[in-house]
């Protein structure tokens, strides 16, 4: 008995992923790369793997107040062999319109902040069975790099915008 044959062929190319360019009033909008610790890019020995998040940083208008913007930080994907922060989570929530009067808890190695602003960060309930927020700052190094603080653990998530 004769059989059906199916010819399969596959072809590799290489793109990049449309990136939306940032437009007034949404200047950090976009796909952006972040890890805990400061400064950005330093290699800690104790915790050499350090996961890397990819995070969609998007705009929202409360629906109380027009005037009133916030910034989200979504989280898409977790790059370590356990999850701390479940995908799809908002790693952050910030008032862009409410700046922030909290110094920068750390030596900024010279970096000068153009902006900060009020917000609140997620918080394991629990192990996440339970997610709360707690409150932090975020802080504006350039328009490529942003630091976001717990306030009362004094944890630092760095974020870069990504050129993919």
């Amino acid at each position: 008995s004769s059989g059906d044959v199916v010819g399969l062929s596959v072809k590799a190319t290489k793109t990049k992923l449309p990136i939306k360019k940032p437009v007034e009033r949404q200047e950090y909008a976009g796909l952006w790369g972040g890890t805990f610790g400061w400064p950005p890019g330093k290699y800690i020995e104790d915790k050499p793997g350090k996961a890397l998040f990819l995070l969609m940083l998007g705009y929202e208008e409360t629906q109380k107040d027009s005037d009133e913007r916030h910034l989200i930080g979504t989280k898409i994907l977790e790059g370590s062999h356990g999850l701390m922060h479940p995908n799809g989570s908002n790693m952050f929530v910030v008032n862009i319109d409410t700046p922030s009067l909290e110094p920068f808890p750390f030596d900024a190695d010279g970096r000068e902040f153009e902006h900060s602003y009020k917000g609140d960060g997620i918080a394991d309930g629990y192990g996440f069975r339970y997610p709360g927020s707690e409150p932090g700052s975020l802080y504006v190094i350039s328009n490529d790099l942003l630091a976001f603080v717990w306030r009362e653990t004094r944890d630092v998530f760095t974020l870069q915008r990504l050129n993919l």
